[in-house]
């Protein structure tokens, strides 16, 4: 993977450092987009694959936040001041440019207006409004995601798609992987807890169930997780 990256790297030097940062963002994008071939992966977008990185380098097709990772790799090497922003429903990256920004879908490699980025915010939230002349809310939906929320986010794309199938085992190893990123986030345990009920490993599962009952005090589903306790005590 690391080598893959590094070709990557390699095509983004032939873009000369001399070049102001909206040709370098235009010359990212040609090359990303146009001579490498990434692009979002429509057909099968559910497919986990799409959120390995090392498989995404292979077959240059992911979904929003994989390629977004990849894409904002070649834009530090080309200096810009590239972020992801965690935007609602679909992962989108952005570049500052002096007093304003570019923001960019990197499933489509698309540039987005304020007036496509609102659209898309009052698709999740219909009672979101914005005056035309205040960007101030709109601005809230724009700010950089840090790695460790990008990983999160990753992991909880794959923690949703096994989810789904459902397959619990590697449900759990995303769980791990979670647990260990953002030890306090209770849910997760919970989360694996109940997987792992799933797979029959129950001391596993009563051990993550009583520090999600011990720690989340004020979740609304306790008495729901203390009934599920109570039937792990009671298995073999």
């Amino acid at each position: 993977q690391e080598a893959a990256v590094e070709v990557l790297r390699k095509h983004a030097r032939r873009v000369h450092a001399g070049t102001g940062a909206m040709q370098r963002l235009q010359a990212l994008n040609q090359l990303f987009y146009g001579e490498l071939g990434f692009s979002g992966n429509i057909n099968d977008y559910y497919n986990p694959d799409n959120s390995y990185l090392h498989k995404v380098l292979s077959t240059r097709r992911g979904i929003p936040i994989s390629l977004a990772v990849l894409w904002l790799e070649l834009a530090h090497s080309l200096d810009l001041h590239a972020e992801g922003i965690s935007f609602p429903g679909h992962f989108l990256v952005q570049v500052r440019l002096g007093h304003g920004r570019v923001v960019v879908d990197p499933f489509t490699g698309a540039s987005l207006s304020r007036e496509e980025l609102l659209e898309r915010i009052e698709a999740f939230h219909p009672r979101f409004t914005l005056p035309l002349d205040n960007s101030a809310p709109l601005a809230l939906y724009l700010q950089p995601a840090h790695a460790r929320q990008i990983l999160a986010r990753m992991l909880r794309n794959l923690q949703e798609i096994h989810r789904t199938q459902p397959d619990w085992a590697r449900f759990v190893a995303v769980q791990d992987r979670l647990v260990t990123l953002l030890p306090r986030a209770w849910e997760e345990y919970r989360d694996r807890g109940l997987a792992l009920a799933e797979l029959g490993q129950h001391d596993l599962a009563r051990a993550d169930l009583r520090l999600y009952l011990r720690e989340a005090t004020d979740a609304t589903d306790r008495d729901t997780m203390t009934v599920r306790l109570a039937a792990l005590d009671g298995a073999a």
